[in-house]
């Protein structure tokens, strides 16, 4: 099966992820500037952390597109949290799903 990772850019839907990691990063006390996350939709969202880092360039070969690809086979969606502006509010989320199969 491809699991071919397809950019989110709905702003609404973004801004609902966000919303969704910094809920969950307070009830876990997490405080890395660089996060990912890994979202699987049920009854109810769960929220994992799959990887953090404390710099970019420790982050970035933790986001290449076959690390994304390949954590498909255990979330419907996969979310990057930068949160190396001056609050969590500032935060930058960028958000990936796999391309239909059609």
């Amino acid at each position: 099966m491809n699991h071919k990772p397809t950019s989110i850019t709905d702003p609404v839907r973004l801004e609902a992820a966000k919303e969704l990691i910094l809920k969950h990063r307070v009830k876990a006390g997490a405080k890395a500037t660089y996060e990912l996350y890994g979202f699987l939709f049920g009854l109810r969202v769960q929220i994992d952390r799959v990887d953090h880092a404390p710099t970019s360039g420790e982050f970035a070969p933790l986001i290449g597109k076959k690390r994304i690809a390949s954590l498909f086979t255990a979330y419907d969606l996969v979310v990057e949290f930068r949160g190396v502006w001056k609050t969590d509010a500032e935060a930058k989320v960028v958000a990936w799903e796999p391309a239909n199969n059609a």
